[in-house]
């Protein structure tokens, strides 16, 4: 393949693409996983910091919609 070789071209550009996609999901992984360290060193968050019975409700939302048959 050469660089007039518009198969080649097009390649290119889509594993540019990719890279640029990979490089913004390991931002968002990492800005997500830095929040959640955050959240679990906060007690006010209720189930961040070891706590899900503070967090959960007394009915899961699925128990308020009547079962499909």
């Amino acid at each position: 393949m050469t660089e007039n070789d518009p198969q080649a071209r097009e390649l290119d550009k889509e594993l540019d693409d990719m890279d640029e996609r990979v490089e913004n999901l390991e931002g968002e992984i990492k800005d997500t996983r830095e929040d959640w360290e955050r959240k679990k060193q906060d007690s006010s968050i209720p189930g961040a910091a070891g706590a899900p019975e503070r967090a959960d409700d007394d009915d899961a939302p699925e128990a308020t919609y009547p079962t499909k048959r």
